[in-house]
């Protein structure tokens, strides 16, 4: 008898790199409480500015270390009875001046600062990192702006929608979807291309025929996606960033993101738009681009938060490489 699709759980934690923090929100001395992958953490930056991510809870007496904690140098310092632990969770003095107990060390977790962002580092089998997240050449790029949610969803359902050509039409309402490079998998990394045209909402655009666009997928693990969207019209470029994070088994902090390359022709949006300063018309048009995109993300909410996975779907010609994607998903977990 043939299978039918029934419903199943996904792992709850891929292993992979995990975007936690963008830079600029961490300050010298500054302590974050965070929970990812089920985990009571805290993140500081000491003085001289290196990030540093631990668990919560001092393992003297249990002190949550982001509230009433603070950064002393290269060190936090627990508010129960001040104990200092610096960045390799080594305790390097007592609230009372005496050694510290052999006992005492405080778990750290692998991070590293890249692209604007703090990534962090999970693996079930708490494993060294199997691979790393590429620097992209931010030259001639804006700042990212960003914007967060908290859903109840998964970082390999959220991902899966990079390679799912079938809700393109029917959820975004994009038109002549077509697929410019097929689905590669390289060990971490996945990529594809596709084009088609989407509607202007967002967008700084000249007639609505919709805007034809270009756009290439790069999927490093389960936690960290960017896409180069080429509108080749207007002369215009933009990354869009997609960074799911486990919070717990259920939810997901998911942080989008969105750059504009600079070098663009005002005229190629609208005439109208060489009358204005280019720094301005950078800013408004990162703006509109990023409100565009925010749209189409919060198109998929509601369908991620009640849908279920399917183990065994049943796949149609038109869905995209959905079956190839989530052959190459089993190697994070």
């Amino acid at each position: 008898m043939e299978q039918m699709p029934t419903p199943t759980k996904l792992f709850p934690y891929p292993n992979s790199w995990y975007v936690i923090e963008n830079s600029e929100n961490l300050l010298p001395k500054q302590v974050i409480n965070k929970k990812i992958a089920g985990k009571e953490l805290v993140l500081f930056r000491t003085e001289s500015g290196e990030a540093c991510l631990v668990d919560a809870y001092c393992p003297h007496l249990g002190g949550h270390l982001a509230h009433g904690g603070h950064v002393e140098g290269e060190t936090i310092v627990c508010p129960f009875h001040y104990f200092c632990f610096d960045t390799k969770g080594t305790c390097t003095k007592t609230g009372y001046g005496t050694k510290p107990p052999p006992k005492a060390v405080l778990k750290t977790y692998t991070i590293q600062e890249k692209n604007g962002f703090i990534l962090y580092w999970h693996h079930e089998l708490q494993l060294l990192p199997l691979w790393d997240v590429p620097v992209t050449n931010d030259d001639d790029w804006t700042e990212i702006k960003t914007a967060d949610f908290i859903l109840k969803s998964h970082p390999q359902e959220t991902t899966e929608n990079s390679v799912d050509v079938g809700h393109f039409s029917v959820v975004h309402k994009y038109s002549n979807i077509t697929t410019l490079k097929e689905l590669n998998d390289d060990g971490a990394y996945l990529n594809a291309s596709y084009g088609f045209n989407r509607a202007p909402e967002g967008f700084i655009g000249k007639g609505t025929h919709g805007i034809k666009a270009e756009i290439k997928i790069h999927v490093h693990g389960l936690g960290y996606s960017f896409v180069e969207v080429d509108l080749p019209e207007m002369e215009l470029k933009t990354r869009q960033y997609v960074f799911p994070m486990p919070i717990d088994e259920n939810t997901i902090n998911l942080k989008i993101g969105m750059s504009v390359n600079r070098k663009f022709k005002p005229s190629k949006i609208h005439p109208l738009l060489s009358l204005l300063p280019k720094k301005i018309l950078t800013n408004i048009l990162l703006n509109k681009a990023f409100t565009g995109y925010a749209h189409d993300v919060g198109q998929d909410f509601k369908i991620w938060e009640n849908k279920v996975y399917m183990d065994h779907p049943a796949l149609a010609k038109g869905d995209g490489p959905i079956g190839k994607y989530r052959q190459w998903a089993k190697q994070f977990y």
